[in-house]
């Protein structure tokens, strides 16, 4: 059985009869502050994907982050939908006693969308999207994916091959990115990729018709939006477009970064993350 060695310190918050895996500082630290950072994962991500952000930004702020409904640890329904994932986050924040005014939303790609999706409903402290994007891209392999029986596509597209070395590198990562860094990744990513069940990649197929477009000019609180330069999966004109529907936002785009930006540049994040929360 998968086990996540990144963040054993976890514990079970259960959502509509889902149980979705949570880390949260506070429960080793004490804040003086009553802000709370909420950091939700892409597809197919986990809690370990932030753990360069978490552990820089826990020494000042109160950190959430959690496996989303279907990924990482947490439980794996056979179907997902926007509100599904709307609704946990809303029992997470009870759950812990975090009020929405006191929340930071921090999502990256298809948590973006989550987070942006919330933020567009209810009023929360602040919100930053990274990598985020209006609408799912559909690709031929997302179709294989989505179509296709698991035994064609599953050990050739999600297992430490030759080909998916050179696939991953490609898509998500900018040419400038340390042969080290992608390593990282793919020890952290390995076991949990080749363990998941088909379904956990068939997820977005929920989200083909999903358009935030019309949502976003309804987002009041202060947003930061910040994307790679490099970013193949969610492009740079994709977080212009939410710039341009988000009043109160800014953007920043990084340079020699691409997607999986929450490794190649936390230091660089972070720095835009803090900057952005001692202007709330």
């Amino acid at each position: 059985m998968y086990r996540d060695r990144v963040f054993p310190d976890t514990f079970m918050v259960e959502s509509g009869g889902v149980r979705i895996r949570v880390y949260d500082s506070a429960r080793s630290r004490v804040y003086l502050s009553g802000t709370a950072l909420i950091f939700l994962h892409g597809s197919p991500g986990q809690i370990s994907n932030w753990k360069h952000l978490i552990r820089i930004l826990e020494e000042g702020y109160r950190v959430v982050a959690y496996d989303q409904r279907g990924y990482g640890l947490s439980d794996k329904p056979e179907r997902v939908s926007m509100e599904d994932y709307l609704a946990d986050l809303e029992v997470l924040l009870g759950k812990l006693r975090i009020r929405e005014e006191d929340a930071v939303l921090i999502g990256h790609s298809f948590g973006g969308m989550v987070a942006q999706e919330y933020a567009s409903r209810r009023r929360v402290k602040g919100l930053v999207l990274i990598g985020s994007t209006t609408r799912v891209r559909v690709d031929l392999l997302d179709r294989i994916v989505w179509h296709l029986p698991p035994l064609l596509w599953r050990r050739l597209l999600f297992t430490d091959n030759p080909l998916t070395r050179r696939m991953y590198r490609r898509v998500f990562f900018s040419r400038a990115t340390p042969d080290d860094v992608f390593m990282e990744f793919l020890r952290d990513n390995k076991e949990y990729l080749e363990s998941a069940p088909p379904r956990v990649f068939r997820y977005l197929r929920y989200f083909k018709d999903y358009d935030a477009r019309p949502v976003l000019p309804r987002i009041e609180s202060p947003t930061l939006i910040v994307v790679g330069s490099e970013d193949r999966v969610t492009p740079p004109e994709e977080s212009r477009l939410i710039h341009s529907l988000v009043k109160d936002s800014r953007l920043e785009v990084v340079k020699g970064a691409g997607h999986l930006i929450i490794y190649e540049k936390p230091r660089v994040l972070a720095d835009l993350i803090m900057r952005f929360l001692e202007s709330l």
